[in-house]
């Protein structure tokens, strides 16, 4: 069964990973390991796979089907991939907000959304 949705998602999440026209070691670890961890068949794996070799190009149609939820998990699941390596370019910062734009995420809810995303736990 087709999983269009988790795909957008990890797509969008590929994008983002190759915005500054490198995909860093660790930005690399975590998409295989959300790959792995997402029920996908094997020929959507696959294809997500082949983004962690070549360049992904955000398209603002893979947020038209995500429901409020997903988009905030996706603008989530971003904004952890994004400062994961500890490194946020300039390309990347620019990629998030055209992604909280698409998502149609107010910049209110995306800074506490960035603020518990960097805040350190424990």
């Amino acid at each position: 069964m087709p999983h269009p949705q988790a795909m957008s998602m990890l797509r969008i999440l590929a994008g983002l990973s190759w915005s500054d026209g490198v995909l860093a070691e660790s930005e690399r670890a975590n998409l295989e390991r959300l790959i792995g961890a997402t029920a996908l068949d094997d020929d959507e794996r696959a294809r997500a796979s082949a983004w962690l070799s070549e360049a992904v190009v955000f398209d603002e149609k893979l947020v038209a089907d995500l429901s409020e939820n997903q988009r905030l998990a996706t603008y989530q699941a971003a904004v952890r991939l994004a400062i994961g390596d500890l490194d946020l370019a300039e390309a990347e910062r620019a990629f998030l907000e055209e992604l909280r734009q698409a998502l149609d995420i107010d910049a209110d809810t995306a800074r506490e959304i960035a603020d518990g995303v960097s805040r350190p736990t424990g």
